[in-house]
């Protein structure tokens, strides 16, 4: 990628994952992937038990990572493909409260993760520079492809760090 996403190709809400991006997106997600396999070590007692009440679990958090990487994927692939339908925002908070990750081995969780960020790259690294000034709308947004490829790596930094912080493991 030539250049980094400027303000206008997304909404104000995802500036803190477009600033936690570096400026080699796909090499960031890349490097997450060895964060992510880390988690494999973990004890599934402590993967399902949260670090604070009404905070969510590693399993959760590892759930919600795989439910992102899918929906800003697709809203890459659509509108990277000259597909300008509108896409609804997603409530996370739903989707984890329904996911059942608490009841889902660890290791399958990673395995998921790994996987979706594998499949992420290789859609990222066959973008052109004209797919990546595409844009749709996402949840009533204006956003780029080439936003959404900054905005998952960013994402994934924040709750990386949380991760890090709960599980002296992951470090």
């Amino acid at each position: 990628m030539t250049h980094r996403p400027v303000p206008s190709e997304y909404n104000s809400y995802y500036e803190g994952y477009v600033s936690s991006a570096g400026d080699d997106p796909i090499a960031q997600l890349e490097q997450q992937i060895v964060a992510f396999e880390k988690a494999r070590g973990l004890d599934e007692s402590a993967a399902s038990t949260p670090p604070a009440p009404g905070e969510w679990t590693l399993k959760e958090v590892l759930v919600h990572l795989c439910d992102f990487e899918r929906m800003f994927s697709y809203r890459a692939l659509r509108f990277s493909r000259g597909d300008a339908t509108p896409v609804e925002a997603f409530e996370q908070d739903t989707y984890v409260a329904t996911s059942g990750a608490n009841r889902r081995p660890l290791s399958e969780i990673v395995d998921e993760l790994v996987s979706l960020r594998r499949a992420t790259i290789l859609l990222a690294r066959s973008l052109s520079e004209e797919m990546l000034d595409r844009a749709g709308l996402a949840g009533g947004h204006p956003v780029t492809v080439r936003a959404l490829i900054f905005i998952t790596p960013g994402h994934s930094e924040g709750h990386l760090a949380d991760l890090r912080r709960d599980h002296r493991e992951l470090r």
